[in-house]
C-alpha cells in the first residue's frame, strides 16, 4: 500500500506505543486520527509530534466499549479526514486480577475494550476499504495470549480472543484487506511495574532485554507496507515466547 496521504486510525494514541506508531506514521506521510478516551494531554503531545500542519490529522474523544461511540467515532473521521486506509486497534486496559477476587465489572472492562472494540472497529470500518480495494488492520495483542499469566487471567484471555479476531478477520476480508497482529513481550513497561517481574521478564527471554517503541514501530511499518502478509501475529519479544 503506498501510504503517502491515506489516514490511519489509532487508537489509544496519546500514549505510550499508541504515540510512537502515530509518530511515524505521521513520518510516513499518513493523515493521522489520534483517539483518545481520557488521555487529552498526551493526544495534543502526539499531534505535536507529527510532521507538517497539524490541520492534515484529526484528534478525537471516545470510549469505544460503547458501539454506538465507535460508530460515531468512524463517522467522525470520514466527514473531516476522509476514508480510512489504516486501522491499529491499539487501546487497551490491563491490571491486576487475581483469580478469586476478579469482578465481573473488571471481566466485563477488559473484553470490551480490549476484544469488543476491535471487532466493532474493524466491522466498521472494513465494508469501506473492501470497496475501494484496500486496507490494513493491525491488532495489538501479548505474548501473554499463548502463555496466561495465572493474575492477570482476564486480561491474558482478551488478547488471546483479539489473536483469534485476527485470524478469522484475514480470512474474511481477503483479499482486499490484509489484517495481522503483533504480539509484544515486556516493551515499555509501566510505571508502577514491580522491578523484581521485570527482572524476571528479561530473565525469561533469549535477548535479555527489555523491548524499545520503536522495535514494535519498525513491525507496524513492515505490515503496513507489505502487500502479501496477512492473518500472522508477529512476535517481538525478544524471544521470550520460545524461551
Amino acid at each position: 500500500m503506498d501510504l503517502q496521504d491515506k489516514v490511519a486510525l489509532i487508537t489509544g494514541a496519546g500514549v505510550r506505543l499508541g504515540q510512537a506508531i502515530a509518530q511515524k506514521l505521521g513520518q510516513l506521510g499518513m493523515r493521522i486520527v489520534i483517539h483518545y478516551h481520557h488521555s487529552e494531554k498526551g493526544a495534543k503531545q502526539t499531534l505535536k509530534l507529527l510532521p507538517g500542519d497539524e490541520s492534515r490529522h484529526l484528534i478525537l474523544q471516545a470510549d469505544l466499549k460503547e458501539v454506538s461511540a465507535i460508530k460515531e467515532l468512524v463517522r467522525n473521521v470520514e466527514e473531516n479526514v476522509g476514508p480510512i486506509s489504516v486501522l491499529i486497534n491499539n487501546a487497551a486496559d490491563f491490571f491486576p486480577t487475581p483469580f478469586f477476587s476478579t469482578t465481573e465489572d473488571e471481566w466485563d472492562h477488559l473484553f470490551e475494550l480490549n476484544l469488543k472494540a476491535p471487532f466493532f472497529l474493524s466491522q466498521t470500518v472494513a465494508a469501506e476499504m473492501k470497496k475501494r480495494g484496500e486496507g490494513k488492520i493491525i491488532n495489538m495483542v501479548d505474548v501473554s495470549a499463548d502463555r496466561p499469566w495465572v493474575g492477570f487471567l482476564p486480561y491474558c484471555t482478551s488478547k488471546a480472543g483479539l489473536g483469534s479476531l485476527t485470524i478469522g478477520l484475514a480470512r474474511a476480508l481477503a483479499p482486499e484487506v490484509q489484517v495481522n497482529a503483533i504480539a509484544p513481550g515486556t516493551v515499555l513497561p509501566p510505571p508502577d511495574h514491580a522491578e523484581m517481574d521485570l527482572s524476571a521478564s528479561v530473565e525469561r527471554s533469549l535477548l535479555k532485554r527489555i523491548g524499545l517503541a520503536e522495535d514494535i514501530v519498525q513491525a507496524v511499518e513492515y505490515l503496513l507496507k507489505s502487500d502479501f502478509v496477512t492473518g500472522t501475529i508477529l512476535p517481538v519479544d525478544g524471544g521470550r515466547s520460545v524461551y
